[in-house]
């Protein structure tokens, strides 16, 4: 189907620029980051992130209701969100943040 092509492009460009933004704030690629990992890897505030943390909800079938919401888990005391979790995060939001510039 020519949508599955447009996912997969659109996918392939969020994971570029979410493997940028590692070299960017000098993280290796992992399965998971922190909070405050991800709050440097996408350039927002602590309370955005805990913002974006409480906007993620699901539907019946399993389905984000908000594309601007940021789903986690928790790792025993640690809240943690996965590296599919911000490539996808980054395809929902295309655009939505700003560019992360080196220091």
């Amino acid at each position: 189907m020519a949508g599955d092509g447009v996912m997969a492009k659109s996918v392939i460009v969020a994971e570029r620029k979410l493997k940028a933004n590692l070299a960017l704030v000098d993280l290796p690629t992992r399965t998971s980051y922190r909070k405050g990992e991800v709050c440097r890897i996408l350039g927002i505030s602590s309370s955005t992130f805990w913002r974006l943390l409480k906007a993620c909800e699901r539907d019946e079938e399993g389905r984000l209701r908000r594309p601007y919401c940021l789903d986690s888990t928790v790792l025993r005391t640690q809240r943690r969100v996965s590296y599919v979790e911000l490539v996808d995060f980054l395809r929902r939001n295309e655009g939505a943040f700003r560019e992360i510039k080196p220091l």
